[in-house]
């Protein structure tokens, strides 16, 4: 470098940098990674206990449905009973018109009382295949 004649003189650099700052941070960011963690495991628990909660509420539904479907037959067999008794009494006059059209009227309401029950139990029936995605 002092001598008078000419030669190549380089200069090379590295520069480093490093941030500290995420050394700082890291340690919350982890806690809050775990609470997300938690928090996401919480909500899957309560998504299961709703869930079968739903299914035993829509099981016992359908329990409720199926006895209502069996009083149903029930009081169908004891209306048509009733009917026929009815007819005879008519038949023989010691019943009005008016009465045995009561119990025909009674009869038919008893039935479609049942075919209502059984359209509420084929709903309840896939509300719950859909609750279990079946």
């Amino acid at each position: 470098m002092l001598k008078n004649e000419f030669t190549p003189y380089y200069i090379a650099g590295a520069r480093l940098s490093w941030n500290f700052g995420s050394l700082y941070t890291k340690k919350n960011d982890k806690k809050l990674l775990d609470n997300n963690l938690q928090n996401v495991a919480i909500q899957k628990e309560t998504f299961l206990f709703n869930t079968n909660l739903k299914m035993t509420q829509q099981s016992n539904e359908i329990d409720k449905i199926k006895q209502l479907m069996r009083d149903d037959d029930e009081i169908i067999r004891l209306r048509t009973n009733i009917k026929k008794a009815s007819e005879v009494k008519v038949e023989h006059g010691t019943l009005s018109v008016t009465d045995l059209l009561r119990d025909i009227n009674s009869e038919d309401q008893a039935k479609q009382s049942k075919v209502l029950h059984e359209i509420q139990l084929l709903i309840s029936i896939y509300n719950y295949k859909n609750s279990t995605n079946n």
